[in-house]
Protein backbone atom coordinates (compact mmCIF):
# COMPACT_ATOMS: atom_id res chain seq x y z
CA UNK A 1 0.00 0.00 0.00
CA UNK A 2 1.13 3.19 -0.44
CA UNK A 3 0.28 6.13 1.98
CA UNK A 4 0.81 9.81 1.52
CA UNK A 5 0.67 11.21 5.45
CA UNK A 6 0.05 15.12 6.09
CA UNK A 7 1.48 17.18 8.83
CA UNK A 8 1.78 20.79 9.74
CA UNK A 9 5.55 19.86 10.52
CA UNK A 10 7.65 16.88 10.48
CA UNK A 11 11.45 15.69 11.55
CA UNK A 12 13.47 17.86 11.95
CA UNK A 13 10.95 20.14 13.39
CA UNK A 14 8.86 19.57 16.82
CA UNK A 15 6.30 21.54 18.16
CA UNK A 16 4.56 19.29 19.95
CA UNK A 17 3.53 15.73 20.70
CA UNK A 18 1.79 15.22 17.15
CA UNK A 19 5.14 15.16 15.38
CA UNK A 20 6.32 12.82 17.05
CA UNK A 21 2.71 10.29 16.58
CA UNK A 22 2.99 10.92 13.19
CA UNK A 23 6.78 9.76 12.52
CA UNK A 24 5.58 6.79 14.70
CA UNK A 25 2.83 6.10 12.51
CA UNK A 26 5.05 6.85 9.17
CA UNK A 27 7.93 4.34 10.36
CA UNK A 28 5.89 2.26 11.41
CA UNK A 29 3.98 1.59 8.19
CA UNK A 30 7.27 1.33 6.43
CA UNK A 31 8.35 -1.46 8.69
CA UNK A 32 5.30 -3.18 7.79
CA UNK A 33 5.97 -3.15 4.06
CA UNK A 34 4.14 -0.19 3.16
CA UNK A 35 5.57 2.60 1.03
CA UNK A 36 5.35 5.83 2.68
CA UNK A 37 5.29 9.90 2.04
CA UNK A 38 5.01 12.56 4.06
CA UNK A 39 3.93 15.96 3.21
CA UNK A 40 4.44 18.68 5.53
CA UNK A 41 5.38 22.41 5.29
CA UNK A 42 9.09 23.89 5.79
CA UNK A 43 10.74 26.93 5.18
CA UNK A 44 11.78 26.06 1.45
CA UNK A 45 10.59 23.29 -1.13
CA UNK A 46 12.43 20.52 -0.89
CA UNK A 47 12.57 16.55 -0.46
CA UNK A 48 14.70 14.29 2.04
CA UNK A 49 14.62 11.27 3.68
CA UNK A 50 14.15 10.08 7.07
CA UNK A 51 14.47 6.91 8.56
CA UNK A 52 13.25 5.41 4.75
CA UNK A 53 10.31 7.80 5.11
CA UNK A 54 10.41 10.31 2.01
CA UNK A 55 8.97 13.36 3.06
CA UNK A 56 8.27 16.18 0.96
CA UNK A 57 8.27 19.64 2.55
CA UNK A 58 6.92 22.53 0.86
CA UNK A 59 7.28 26.75 1.66
CA UNK A 60 4.21 27.82 3.43
CA UNK A 61 1.88 30.11 0.95
CA UNK A 62 0.63 32.72 3.15
CA UNK A 63 1.37 36.35 3.75
CA UNK A 64 4.19 34.83 6.45
CA UNK A 65 5.93 31.82 7.47
CA UNK A 66 5.47 29.91 10.86
CA UNK A 67 8.68 28.59 10.30
CA UNK A 68 10.47 32.45 10.79
CA UNK A 69 8.39 32.53 14.14
CA UNK A 70 5.61 34.92 14.50
CA UNK A 71 6.59 37.19 17.64
CA UNK A 72 7.30 40.13 15.57
CA UNK A 73 4.60 39.96 13.15
CA UNK A 74 1.89 42.77 13.96
CA UNK A 75 -1.97 41.76 14.78
CA UNK A 76 -3.45 42.83 11.80
CA UNK A 77 -1.08 40.39 9.54
CA UNK A 78 -2.16 37.13 12.08
CA UNK A 79 -5.68 38.13 11.26
CA UNK A 80 -5.14 37.74 7.68
CA UNK A 81 -2.98 34.68 8.66
CA UNK A 82 -5.23 32.76 9.95
CA UNK A 83 -8.45 33.70 7.19
CA UNK A 84 -5.80 32.44 4.25
CA UNK A 85 -4.98 29.24 5.98
CA UNK A 86 -8.78 28.44 6.73
CA UNK A 87 -9.54 28.65 3.10
CA UNK A 88 -5.45 28.41 1.33
CA UNK A 89 -6.41 27.73 -2.49
CA UNK A 90 -2.65 28.67 -2.85
CA UNK A 91 -1.41 25.12 -2.50
CA UNK A 92 -4.19 23.71 -5.08
CA UNK A 93 -1.66 22.90 -8.09
CA UNK A 94 1.58 21.74 -6.22
CA UNK A 95 -0.45 19.13 -4.31
CA UNK A 96 -2.25 17.75 -7.38
CA UNK A 97 0.85 17.67 -9.04
CA UNK A 98 2.56 15.67 -6.10
CA UNK A 99 -0.63 13.39 -5.84
CA UNK A 100 -0.46 12.25 -9.74
CA UNK A 101 3.27 11.98 -8.98
CA UNK A 102 2.91 9.66 -6.27
CA UNK A 103 -0.56 7.80 -6.91
CA UNK A 104 -1.26 7.46 -3.10
CA UNK A 105 -4.11 4.50 -2.18
CA UNK A 106 -4.86 6.13 1.24
CA UNK A 107 -3.88 9.96 2.31
CA UNK A 108 -4.22 10.89 5.89
CA UNK A 109 -4.22 14.30 7.18
CA UNK A 110 -3.47 14.98 10.52
CA UNK A 111 -2.59 18.26 12.00
CA UNK A 112 -3.02 20.54 8.53
CA UNK A 113 -2.90 24.02 10.06
CA UNK A 114 0.02 25.75 7.66
CA UNK A 115 -1.98 23.81 5.07
CA UNK A 116 -5.65 24.80 5.85
CA UNK A 117 -8.71 22.17 4.92
CA UNK A 118 -8.62 23.14 1.45
CA UNK A 119 -6.54 20.62 0.86
CA UNK A 120 -9.13 18.23 1.29
CA UNK A 121 -10.78 19.55 -1.88
CA UNK A 122 -7.72 18.49 -4.05
CA UNK A 123 -7.22 15.47 -2.52
CA UNK A 124 -10.92 14.07 -3.08
CA UNK A 125 -10.66 15.63 -6.74
CA UNK A 126 -8.66 12.92 -7.51
CA UNK A 127 -11.02 10.92 -5.85
CA UNK A 128 -8.43 9.15 -3.25
CA UNK A 129 -9.54 7.95 0.01
CA UNK A 130 -8.87 10.53 2.79
CA UNK A 131 -9.00 10.13 6.56
CA UNK A 132 -8.58 13.00 8.74
CA UNK A 133 -7.05 12.49 12.93
CA UNK A 134 -8.25 15.66 15.04
CA UNK A 135 -4.96 15.95 16.58
CA UNK A 136 -5.88 19.40 18.24
CA UNK A 137 -9.17 21.85 17.70
CA UNK A 138 -8.28 23.48 14.82
CA UNK A 139 -11.00 22.80 12.35
CA UNK A 140 -12.79 24.31 15.74
CA UNK A 141 -10.02 27.40 16.96
CA UNK A 142 -7.98 28.96 14.93
CA UNK A 143 -5.82 28.77 17.99
CA UNK A 144 -6.06 24.81 17.89
CA UNK A 145 -7.31 24.66 21.75
CA UNK A 146 -10.48 26.43 22.67
CA UNK A 147 -8.55 27.75 25.60
CA UNK A 148 -8.72 31.93 25.92
CA UNK A 149 -8.28 34.42 28.61
CA UNK A 150 -7.14 31.13 30.87
CA UNK A 151 -10.37 29.76 30.26
CA UNK A 152 -11.56 26.71 27.92
CA UNK A 153 -14.29 27.73 25.26
CA UNK A 154 -17.62 26.25 25.67
CA UNK A 155 -18.57 27.57 22.23
CA UNK A 156 -16.97 30.07 19.61
CA UNK A 157 -15.84 33.02 19.92
CA UNK A 158 -16.58 35.60 16.99
CA UNK A 159 -12.92 34.88 15.35
CA UNK A 160 -12.82 31.12 15.64
CA UNK A 161 -16.81 31.48 14.40
CA UNK A 162 -15.34 33.49 11.00
CA UNK A 163 -12.94 30.83 10.90
CA UNK A 164 -14.56 28.02 11.29
CA UNK A 165 -17.64 29.00 9.30
CA UNK A 166 -14.82 28.89 6.48
CA UNK A 167 -13.87 25.51 7.21
CA UNK A 168 -17.04 24.29 7.61
CA UNK A 169 -18.15 24.11 3.81
CA UNK A 170 -14.96 21.56 3.18
CA UNK A 171 -15.56 19.40 6.44
CA UNK A 172 -17.75 16.87 4.72
CA UNK A 173 -14.51 15.75 1.68
CA UNK A 174 -13.10 13.52 4.60
CA UNK A 175 -14.08 9.37 4.15
CA UNK A 176 -13.31 9.21 7.50
CA UNK A 177 -12.58 10.89 11.19
CA UNK A 178 -9.96 9.50 13.84
CA UNK A 179 -9.58 10.97 16.93
CA UNK A 180 -7.10 10.34 19.71
CA UNK A 181 -9.26 10.86 22.36
CA UNK A 182 -12.76 9.79 23.35
CA UNK A 183 -12.63 13.62 24.22
CA UNK A 184 -11.65 15.14 20.93
CA UNK A 185 -14.08 13.14 19.28
CA UNK A 186 -17.49 14.32 20.97
CA UNK A 187 -15.80 17.86 21.34
CA UNK A 188 -15.96 17.96 16.92
CA UNK A 189 -19.24 15.98 17.10
CA UNK A 190 -21.11 18.97 18.96
CA UNK A 191 -20.07 21.26 16.23
CA UNK A 192 -20.11 19.04 13.19
CA UNK A 193 -23.23 19.66 11.01
CA UNK A 194 -22.37 16.69 8.92
CA UNK A 195 -25.02 13.66 8.84
CA UNK A 196 -22.56 10.99 7.88
CA UNK A 197 -19.92 11.77 10.25
CA UNK A 198 -18.04 8.93 11.36
CA UNK A 199 -15.59 8.46 13.84
CA UNK A 200 -12.84 6.24 15.15
CA UNK A 201 -11.04 6.36 18.25
CA UNK A 202 -7.27 5.51 18.10
CA UNK A 203 -5.16 6.66 21.02
CA UNK A 204 -1.46 7.89 20.75
CA UNK A 205 1.08 5.38 20.98
CA UNK A 206 4.56 5.67 22.99
CA UNK A 207 7.87 3.95 21.89
CA UNK A 208 8.72 0.83 23.94
CA UNK A 209 11.91 -0.55 24.91
CA UNK A 210 12.78 2.41 27.06
CA UNK A 211 15.49 1.49 29.69
CA UNK A 212 14.17 2.55 33.23
CA UNK A 213 16.79 3.61 35.17
CA UNK A 214 16.58 3.62 38.87
CA UNK A 215 16.84 7.08 40.25
CA UNK A 216 19.72 7.23 43.33
CA UNK A 217 18.18 7.54 46.76
CA UNK A 218 18.62 11.46 47.91
CA UNK A 219 17.13 13.60 50.52
CA UNK A 220 14.82 14.74 48.41
CA UNK A 221 11.32 13.98 46.50
CA UNK A 222 11.70 15.02 43.17
CA UNK A 223 9.06 16.54 40.63
CA UNK A 224 9.34 17.46 37.30
CA UNK A 225 7.62 19.30 34.23
CA UNK A 226 8.59 18.63 30.47
CA UNK A 227 6.84 20.87 28.12
CA UNK A 228 6.91 24.34 26.63
CA UNK A 229 7.18 26.51 29.82
CA UNK A 230 4.10 28.59 29.54
CA UNK A 231 1.37 29.96 31.55
CA UNK A 232 -1.71 28.40 29.43
CA UNK A 233 0.04 25.09 30.17
CA UNK A 234 -0.33 25.31 33.77
CA UNK A 235 3.19 25.95 34.91
CA UNK A 236 2.10 29.04 36.65
CA UNK A 237 -0.69 26.63 39.38
CA UNK A 238 1.86 24.53 39.25
CA UNK A 239 4.74 26.96 40.91
CA UNK A 240 1.69 28.93 42.73
CA UNK A 241 0.60 25.09 44.27
CA UNK A 242 4.05 24.61 45.87
CA UNK A 243 4.23 28.09 47.12
CA UNK A 244 1.37 26.67 49.24
CA UNK A 245 3.09 23.99 51.02
CA UNK A 246 4.27 24.10 54.74
CA UNK A 247 7.49 25.37 55.05
CA UNK A 248 8.78 22.20 55.95
CA UNK A 249 7.42 20.65 53.01
CA UNK A 250 9.22 22.88 50.72
CA UNK A 251 12.64 21.69 52.13
CA UNK A 252 11.15 17.96 51.16
CA UNK A 253 11.33 18.60 47.05
CA UNK A 254 12.90 19.79 44.16
CA UNK A 255 11.33 20.84 40.88
CA UNK A 256 12.82 20.10 38.20
CA UNK A 257 11.43 21.76 34.75
CA UNK A 258 12.46 20.62 31.36
CA UNK A 259 11.66 22.50 27.77
CA UNK A 260 11.31 26.19 26.55
CA UNK A 261 9.84 28.90 27.66
CA UNK A 262 9.78 32.98 27.20
CA UNK A 263 13.07 34.15 29.16
CA UNK A 264 10.92 37.44 30.75
CA UNK A 265 8.48 34.02 32.08
CA UNK A 266 11.00 31.77 33.23
CA UNK A 267 12.52 34.74 35.56
CA UNK A 268 9.71 35.42 37.33
CA UNK A 269 8.73 31.67 38.35
CA UNK A 270 12.63 31.75 39.68
CA UNK A 271 11.61 34.65 41.78
CA UNK A 272 8.89 33.32 43.21
CA UNK A 273 10.53 30.02 43.99
CA UNK A 274 12.80 31.59 46.28
CA UNK A 275 12.61 28.77 49.24
CA UNK A 276 12.30 25.82 47.06
CA UNK A 277 15.22 24.42 45.34
CA UNK A 278 14.77 23.98 41.57
CA UNK A 279 16.21 23.74 38.30
CA UNK A 280 15.52 24.84 34.73
CA UNK A 281 17.62 21.47 31.95
CA UNK A 282 16.14 23.72 28.88
CA UNK A 283 15.19 20.96 25.84
CA UNK A 284 16.37 18.21 27.02
CA UNK A 285 16.23 14.36 25.99
CA UNK A 286 13.11 13.09 27.36
CA UNK A 287 14.64 9.74 28.57
CA UNK A 288 17.60 11.85 30.64
CA UNK A 289 15.59 13.95 32.13
CA UNK A 290 12.97 11.18 33.32
CA UNK A 291 16.23 9.69 35.29
CA UNK A 292 16.05 12.73 37.11
CA UNK A 293 13.16 13.11 38.94
CA UNK A 294 10.47 10.52 40.99
CA UNK A 295 7.37 12.31 39.92
CA UNK A 296 6.13 13.64 36.96
CA UNK A 297 3.53 16.51 37.32
CA UNK A 298 1.36 17.23 34.10
CA UNK A 299 -0.59 20.52 35.26
CA UNK A 300 -2.83 20.76 32.18
CA UNK A 301 -5.59 23.75 32.68
CA UNK A 302 -6.64 23.39 28.89
CA UNK A 303 -8.65 20.10 27.61
CA UNK A 304 -5.72 17.99 26.58
CA UNK A 305 -6.73 16.19 23.43
CA UNK A 306 -4.48 13.24 25.14
CA UNK A 307 -1.62 13.89 26.90
CA UNK A 308 1.28 12.38 25.43
CA UNK A 309 4.28 13.01 28.61
CA UNK A 310 1.73 10.99 30.67
CA UNK A 311 2.33 7.86 28.56
CA UNK A 312 5.67 9.01 27.78
CA UNK A 313 6.58 8.99 31.30
CA UNK A 314 4.96 6.00 32.58
CA UNK A 315 7.01 4.27 29.76
CA UNK A 316 10.47 5.12 31.51
CA UNK A 317 8.95 4.30 35.32
CA UNK A 318 8.36 7.40 36.38
CA UNK A 319 4.02 7.48 38.01
CA UNK A 320 2.32 10.99 37.26
CA UNK A 321 0.07 13.78 39.13
CA UNK A 322 -1.87 14.64 35.88
CA UNK A 323 -5.11 16.83 36.01
CA UNK A 324 -8.87 15.68 34.62
CA UNK A 325 -8.94 17.82 31.73
CA UNK A 326 -10.28 16.28 28.31
CA UNK A 327 -8.29 13.30 27.10
CA UNK A 328 -6.07 12.78 30.10
CA UNK A 329 -9.31 11.34 32.29
CA UNK A 330 -9.02 8.32 29.28
CA UNK A 331 -5.07 7.36 29.88
CA UNK A 332 -5.40 8.26 33.93
CA UNK A 333 -4.36 4.64 35.73
CA UNK A 334 -4.72 5.28 39.66
CA UNK A 335 -2.13 2.32 39.94
CA UNK A 336 0.24 4.45 38.72
CA UNK A 337 -0.60 7.82 39.00
CA UNK A 338 -3.12 10.26 40.75
CA UNK A 339 -5.44 12.47 39.57
CA UNK A 340 -6.77 15.80 40.69
CA UNK A 341 -8.64 19.06 39.19
CA UNK A 342 -6.38 21.95 38.58
CA UNK A 343 -8.04 24.26 40.99
CA UNK A 344 -6.41 26.35 43.51
CA UNK A 345 -5.31 23.87 46.64
CA UNK A 346 -6.11 20.77 45.04
CA UNK A 347 -2.78 19.95 43.88
CA UNK A 348 -0.63 21.12 47.00
CA UNK A 349 -2.90 19.26 48.83
CA UNK A 350 -1.74 16.17 46.85
CA UNK A 351 1.64 16.76 47.32
CA UNK A 352 1.43 17.10 50.81
CA UNK A 353 -0.26 13.93 50.81
CA UNK A 354 2.76 11.67 48.73
CA UNK A 355 4.89 13.16 51.09
CA UNK A 356 3.64 11.84 54.20
CA UNK A 357 2.62 8.29 52.29
CA UNK A 358 5.71 8.05 49.79
CA UNK A 359 4.65 4.15 49.79
CA UNK A 360 2.16 5.00 47.27
CA UNK A 361 5.44 6.21 45.19
CA UNK A 362 7.22 2.42 45.16
CA UNK A 363 3.66 1.02 44.57
CA UNK A 364 2.71 2.87 41.36
CA UNK A 365 6.37 2.30 39.85
CA UNK A 366 5.72 -1.62 39.83
CA UNK A 367 2.47 -0.38 37.34
CA UNK A 368 3.75 2.10 34.93
CA UNK A 369 5.49 -0.36 32.85
CA UNK A 370 2.45 -2.33 32.25
CA UNK A 371 0.20 0.85 31.99
CA UNK A 372 2.47 2.17 28.83
CA UNK A 373 2.31 -1.33 26.56
CA UNK A 374 -1.36 -0.53 26.33
CA UNK A 375 0.13 2.14 23.89
CA UNK A 376 2.57 0.44 22.33
CA UNK A 377 3.26 1.12 18.67
CA UNK A 378 2.34 -2.40 17.32
CA UNK A 379 -1.23 -1.70 18.40
CA UNK A 380 -1.56 1.58 16.71
CA UNK A 381 -0.21 0.53 13.53
CA UNK A 382 -1.85 -2.18 13.13
CA UNK A 383 -5.35 -0.17 14.09
CA UNK A 384 -4.43 2.16 11.57
CA UNK A 385 -4.02 -0.16 8.67
CA UNK A 386 -6.86 -2.19 9.76
CA UNK A 387 -9.19 0.98 9.31
CA UNK A 388 -6.59 2.30 6.07
CA UNK A 389 -7.79 -1.11 4.65
CA UNK A 390 -11.58 -0.95 5.04
CA UNK A 391 -11.82 3.24 3.86
CA UNK A 392 -9.54 1.89 0.50
CA UNK A 393 -12.02 -1.20 -0.28
CA UNK A 394 -15.30 0.94 0.92
CA UNK A 395 -14.35 3.61 -1.29
CA UNK A 396 -13.37 1.16 -4.28
CA UNK A 397 -16.62 -0.21 -4.07
CA UNK A 398 -18.44 3.29 -3.72
CA UNK A 399 -16.73 4.07 -7.03
CA UNK A 400 -18.01 1.11 -8.49
CA UNK A 401 -21.16 1.46 -8.52
CA UNK A 402 -21.17 5.40 -8.11
CA UNK A 403 -22.78 5.84 -5.10
CA UNK A 404 -22.25 7.26 -1.51
CA UNK A 405 -23.05 5.50 2.18
CA UNK A 406 -20.72 6.27 4.92
CA UNK A 407 -18.29 3.78 6.33
CA UNK A 408 -20.02 1.32 9.21
CA UNK A 409 -18.59 3.20 12.59
CA UNK A 410 -17.71 -0.99 13.44
CA UNK A 411 -14.08 -0.94 13.76
CA UNK A 412 -12.66 -1.52 17.53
Amino acid sequence: MKVLLINSFYYPTFVGGAEISVQLLAEGLKRTGNQVYVLTTGPIDRIYRVNGVIVISLKQRNIFSTHNGVANVYGFFKVFWHLIDSFNIFYHFKVSAILKRIQPSLVHTNTIQGFSPFIWLTIKAGKIPLIHTMRDYYLLCHKCSMFNKNQNCDSLCLPCKITHGLKKNLLRYPDHYIGISRYILNRHKAFFEIPEFGGHLIYNAIQGGANVIEKAPADKLHFGYIGRIARDKGVEYLVNEFLNLGDLQKTKIKIVFAGKGEPKFIDQLKNKLQGIEYEFLGIIKPHEFYTKIDILIVPALWNEPFGRTVIESLSHGVPVCQTDRGGLNEIYDPKSSWMYSPKEGNLSLLIDHILKNKIEIDEKKKHCINRAEQFSVDKYIQSHLKLYYQIIAHKAEMYKSNSYSALPNQIE
